[in-house]
């Protein structure tokens, strides 16, 4: 095992985040951030999208400010860009009308270096990551891999002792992202260049173990660190060994327990029945999908393991079935996605039935509800967007409004429980449906009565 130094390169000293929306709300993405980049390590920030892995890293290597807290680097408060660092990115970002050697020197230019040495470091770094004979190349003629290999070799000519990766092999297919992250950990322990430590950010559990010498594992709502994990693992790491597959195990379990806690938040008894939950990001089709597949598995299938047949990383699976559990069609012991007697009744349904299911199950979440009371209680059963997004805004303080407003939108869709007219920017519910239940009403009578009947 490689041991990182006591030496800090880089710090978050209580950081926080908040961003304000095209609409002129403000969003906190990031709460209270300690964090420490020490010499010598692979520090791997682990987490859903939106727990602010991004953010932190945008933060860390000065291109974002933060609200409050503050930014060192080797024991100095940062002010500006973070010359320390070279970042990569998941999109390529390459310049179609350059070649792969001008592409690589294009980081150099502010530099004001002699030709002679950008022709050097370029050549070096060139050699380095595998890219002899491409030189000329543009980027229209390379594969997704050896556009990223551009990436990396314009990240390394910087000679700087900070690598970011911000997702790096995300958008690449499985076995060339595996041949890269073998790559880059080969040649951080090397020494060749002047990495000293990497940050990576990654929502692959499989990628933080292979390459993590400490692995934070980030929550959200707002964004901050759940857990510290350090991998005591030595490289090269075996996938397949009992030591890799435990604490592959362990991370689940903590990812698991973040995103749907088995034994939920406390909520005071006199706020009971009050507390309103954003709906995970996900596509209720996506969530249908789910179920189909964990009812094929015989009614109980392990979350982690659905993943590659549904070609979702694991932590949209958990979202998934996240989603699912609040329309109480799965529980979810541990790691596993059990079909409920409502969920398997679901499945058997046709699709009218699903939908009106899904309906009845949307008319129990406590943020439909109030949706829902909120527009039958208007004078034109209607409410335009912005005046939605505000009223979620309220109800969420630490969502992104208008992402939660997408979902609901289209869970309300799905289950023909409001509508939706883009180009008035308007919800509504139909008037056809003034003999609507109201949310409060809303039993599961009718699916009682059909399991009567079976």
């Amino acid at each position: 095992m490689t041991q990182h130094s006591s030496h800090t390169l880089a710090e978050l000293r209580n950081v926080y985040q908040t961003f304000q929306l095209d609409s002129g709300r403000k969003l906190k993405v990031l709460e209270n951030i300690n964090l420490s980049l020490y010499d010598n390590e692979v520090l791997v920030l682990l987490g859903p999208s939106g727990s602010g892995k991004s953010t932190c890293l945008r933060i860390l290597a000065g291109l974002l400010k933060p609200t409050h807290g503050k930014v060192f680097v080797e024991e100095k408060v940062l002010h500006d860009a973070n010359t320390d660092v070279a970042l990569v990115f998941q999109s390529f970002a390459l310049l179609p009308w350059l070649n792969v050697a001008d592409n690589i020197a294009l980081g150099l230019k502010p530099l004001n270096l002699t030709k002679e040495e950008v022709d050097f470091r370029v050549k070096r770094a060139i050699d380095i990551v595998g890219l002899e004979g491409f030189e000329e190349a543009y980027p229209k003629e390379l594969s997704g891999g050896m556009k990223q290999r551009v990436g990396f070799a314009r990240a390394v000519v910087m000679e700087r002792p900070i690598l970011c990766l911000d997702e790096p092999f995300s958008a690449l297919d499985i076995l060339t992202a595996e041949t890269l992250r073998k790559e880059i950990l080969n040649l951080w322990l090397s020494k060749k260049t002047a990495i000293k430590s990497i940050v990576l950010i990654t929502h692959n559990i499989t990628e933080a173990v292979s390459m993590g010498s400490r692995i934070l594992v980030m929550g959200s709502n707002p964004g901050q660190i759940r857990y510290t994990i350090r991998n005591e693992l030595s490289y090269p790491r075996d996938e397949k060994s009992v030591a890799f597959k435990n604490l592959v195990e362990i991370i689940r379990d903590v990812l698991t327990e973040a995103i749907i806690p088995d034994t939920p938040d406390w909520v005071p008894p006199a706020l009971q029945g009050q507390a309103v939950e954003a709906p995970p990001h996900v596509n209720m089709t996506e969530v249908v999908g789910l179920l189909e597949l964990v009812y094929e598995e015989g009614g109980r299938a392990d979350a982690f393991s659905l993943a590659p047949k549904l070609m979702k990383d694991s932590l949209q699976i958990l979202l998934m079935a996240k989603a699912a559990e609040l329309l109480d069609f799965v529980d979810t012991p541990k790691n596993q996605i059990v079909l409920t007697d409502l969920g398997k009744h679901f499945i058997k349904a046709d699709i009218n039935r699903r939908k009106e299911m899904i309906h009845e199950g949307l008319m129990q979440l406590k943020l439909t509800q109030l949706f829902y009371h909120r527009l039958f209680n208007s004078d034109s059963m209607s409410m335009s967007k912005d005046e939605a997004i505000q009223t979620i805004h309220e109800w969420l303080p630490n969502e992104n409004p208008e992402t939660v407003f997408d979902t609901l939108i289209q869970w309300a869709r799905y289950g023909e429980l409001f509508g939706y007219n883009d180009d008035s920017k308007e919800v509504y519910i139909d008037k056809e449906d003034d003999d609507e239940v109201k949310p409060s009403d809303a039993t599961s009578d009718s699916f009682k009565k059909d399991l009567g009947d079976e």
